[in-house]
């Protein structure tokens, strides 16, 4: 009876720091050793959060092994289902992937992006894509039947470009690992982003929505809302997830004999991830009015939620939408003109910066409150208002009045 051969030897180097294990892996096909591999590469590829040294024999097996079951050392991987590697590569507890990049960057993929990416592949890439086909059959022209249903379901371009992404960063980490040699989602065509542009109000809506205030005929909760998002431009998970601790009381006296507060946002909740970094992955910073900052402080202690919610810790994200809805309802806008204008909650965010631009605050300034890394981000969120047309228009009534000069003369 022929001996069974080994799938690998492993052995020790002794460097400068101590002592360090490598495994040499043999070939299944042709019996030929292959170059060494340091344990501790191999334990970081297959994403074990754990950054220690490994010491024991043992140890330094266990992690061999899980190498040669996770297809990382050989290329066999090109046989994987496609439909079912995708489906694997987005599931956010399960995926080496995405449990790699959070341990390389924590935060970097989230729950809420992975269900995402989940639902537009099973969607609309694996009910075109027939389960039997492997990754290392994939073609472009494949790839470019399912873009090409989708466009002619009516889907957006912003859609479109999600769904793209769905196959093209698994089928990117399948070159990587060495599955496929080439992706062929780079050679599809380049699809242009549009969107619809969000609505954003004009100034006689927000001043009857702050009369509404004044006079007490909006919530509570949603009054501080409104008021932070107005002040602040913060998104509503952001709002949502703010805790009294997060505002320093009288921070600072400006010149004009105004008290101020500052308002740090570092925290988001998502319905899935719960509480996690903003969308931007990192904090930020907003002066409010010190007046603001006593309705949003008031009667609280410091570890407790500035808003909250009717049955749960949290205000939930529909008693926020539906309560705001009733406020845009009593000053006279309709579902139906909500839903033609785009309007939502997130519309405040607009309005924030829309209004401080026509007020002059400089789009750096502006970028760096709303917490936008460029300025084309945060041009889509600046609108042209009545009042700059206004201002322009005015040059028209100085023509027609000059030219009526000229025919008098």
């Amino acid at each position: 009876m022929a001996a069974k051969r080994r799938p690998f030897y492993l052995y020790q180097r002794k460097k400068k720091n101590g002592n360090y294990w490598y495994v040499c892996f043999i070939d299944p096909q042709t019996g030929k050793q292959m170059n060494a591999k340091s344990i501790d590469c191999l334990k970081l590829e297959l994403g074990f959060p754990d950054g220690d040294t490994i010491k024991h024999r043992d140890d330094a097996s266990y992690i061999a092994y899980k190498a040669l079951e996770s297809d990382i050392i050989f290329n066999v991987g090109s046989n994987k289902k496609f439909n079912e590697y995708c489906i694997n590569f987005w599931t956010f507890d399960d995926s080496p992937y995405v449990r790699m990049r959070n341990n390389i960057k924590p935060n970097s993929i989230g729950r809420e992006y992975c269900i995402n990416m989940l639902c537009n592949f099973k969607k609309h890439v694996s009910s075109v894509v027939d389960n039997d086909i492997s990754i290392g059959k994939v073609t472009t022209r494949l790839l470019e039947k399912v873009i090409r249903i989708a466009f002619d379901k009516g889907l957006s371009s912003g859609t479109i470009q999600m769904i793209t992404l769905s196959f093209s960063i698994p089928l990117k980490e399948a070159v990587r690992l060495g599955y496929i040699e080439k992706n062929p989602a780079c050679k599809l065509m380049k699809i242009e982003r549009s969107e619809n542009d969000r609505g954003v109000f004009i100034d006689e809506e927000i001043k009857s929505i702050l009369k509404l205030i004044a006079e007490g005929k909006v919530e509570s909760n949603i009054v501080k809302c409104v008021l932070l998002s107005l002040a602040t431009g913060m998104r509503s998970g952001e709002i949502r997830a703010l805790r009294c601790s997060d505002i320093i009381h009288d921070y600072i006296k400006s010149s004009d004999g105004n008290t101020w507060d500052k308002v740090i946002i570092s925290k988001s909740i998502a319905p899935y991830s719960g509480v996690k970094s903003t969308k931007q992955k990192y904090s930020r910073e907003a002066l409010i009015p010190s007046a603001l900052g006593e309705l949003l402080l008031e009667g609280k202690n410091r570890d407790e939620l500035v808003i909250e919610g009717i049955s749960s810790e949290y205000l939930k994200p529909n008693e926020l939408r539906s309560g705001f809805y009733k406020v845009l309802s009593d000053i006279g806008i309709t579902e139906k003109k909500r839903s033609e204008r785009n309007l939502t909650f997130h519309s405040l965010r607009h309005y924030y910066s829309t209004f401080s631009e026509d007020n002059n605050v400089s789009q750096l300034d502006r970028m760096m409150v709303m917490g936008h890394r460029s300025s084309e981000v945060n041009n889509r969120y600046t609108h042209v208002t009545d009042t700059q047309l206004l201002r322009a228009a005015k040059v028209g009534l100085i023509l027609m009045s000059a030219e009526k000069s000229a025919e008098e003369t």
